[in-house]
């Protein structure tokens, strides 16, 4: 891959997008964001509506991730849109770059080591929570904080792949 040390060009990469896929792609997004968006709308109601602290509380959890999703879907259109219609069609997806930056290489590396480290207590914590009550919450919400750091793993392996010690 071929990059420009301008931040604001895309890489240029000789295996660019096929157009056809960039399409259908395009046609899949535009299908799913007014479902997200329906979704979120629910999700608002409920929340809005239910007297429940425990349900509302799980709710929201769920609405903060509705509305990242919701954004995210229309950040991957526009980039999608824009190679296909080749103008910038904003806010959208950024592309990645490869660095050469040992600091930040070495920060990646630190990150995904705490990561890694705070998976296996959250998963040593899991198992302990096993006496908890049907009706508590903590159990789920240790899970889903082992699924969040899955998360932040793939995340950061990706960083760690364009960044190169030199």
């Amino acid at each position: 891959m071929t990059l420009d040390p301008r931040p604001d060009v895309r890489p240029v990469d000789p295996r660019s997008p096929v157009r056809e896929d960039e399409v259908a792609i395009a046609d899949l997004l535009r299908e799913h964001g007014p479902r997200e968006g329906a979704a979120l709308a629910e999700y608002e109601q409920l929340v809005e509506k239910c007297d429940d602290p425990g349900i509302r509380y799980l709710a929201e959890l769920i609405l903060d991730d509705e509305r990242r999703h919701h954004r995210v879907i229309t950040e991957m259109l526009h980039q999608i849109e824009s190679f296909l219609w080749e103008v910038d069609v904003e806010p959208q997806v950024p592309y990645l770059r490869v660095h050469h930056d040992a600091e930040l290489r070495e920060a990646t590396e630190q990150l995904l080591k705490f990561e890694r480290e705070d998976a296996a207590e959250l998963r040593k914590l899991r198992k302990r929570m096993k006496s908890q009550t049907s009706s508590s919450m903590l159990p789920l919400l240790v899970d889903l904080m082992i699924h969040d750091t899955s998360k932040h793993i793939a995340i950061l392996k990706l960083i760690r792949d364009h960044v190169k010690k030199r």
